[in-house]
């Protein structure tokens, strides 16, 4: 992987951006290696670096991401230009609660790293796109240690962390689906679609 891409996304964290923690981003760069995807959704674009990373990891992959901030859109598209794969990507601008459900066809990753409180909203239509063997990687499932009781939950929290608590839920007790939780970090859940 680029020297530049790791400069990148510590600039990124140097300017306050919200990038993948380190073992986040090195665990989703394993799963899409490992998986090589053709159609990723990247629901939460930021600057792009992930989706680089998800790119670069899957040669033959095209990306559609989905991004509500502006600002972040054109950098994440000046950045792919710098890693030559703007051809591959696209994005979306707009909040994902409206596009989500718009969205058609099958996607055999789905990188869910969005605003927390919707997860639980956004996961039947997410189900509905993820291809049979398809992956969801979600980041930020554990909420700061609020979801696994490590830490007390502030009330102003606490409407994110029963969503979040609802997201883990379906995802863990679906049939049609095998979930793995780890707990790095922020905490990050990989599911593949049986």
């Amino acid at each position: 992987m680029s020297d530049l891409l790791y400069e990148l996304r510590e600039k990124a964290k140097a300017e306050g951006n919200p990038v993948l923690r380190d073992k986040s981003f090195e665990l989703l760069k394993e799963t899409v290696t490992k998986r090589k995807p053709h159609k990723i959704l990247e629901i939460g674009v930021n600057v792009g670096l992930s989706g680089i990373a998800m790119l670069l990891c899957s040669e033959n992959a095209s990306l559609t991401g989905i991004e509500i901030d502006e600002t972040a859109k054109e950098k994440a598209q000046e950045n792919y230009k710098i890693f030559g794969v703007e051809k591959r990507a696209k994005i979306f601008l707009g909040d994902a609660s409206e596009i989500i459900p718009l969205l058609t066809g099958e996607y055999d990753f789905i990188f869910l790293d969005g605003p927390k409180g919707h997860y639980a909203e956004y996961l039947p239509h997410l189900l509905n796109i993820l291809k049979k063997g398809g992956v969801l990687f979600a980041d930020n499932v554990l909420f700061r240690g609020y979801v696994s009781g490590a830490v007390k939950t502030p009330h102003r929290y606490m409407t994110t962390k029963h969503g979040m608590e609802k997201f883990i839920a379906g995802i863990k007790t679906n049939k049609g689906l095998k979930t793995q939780i780890y707990d790095i970090e922020d905490g990050v859940s990989v599911t593949i679609k049986l």
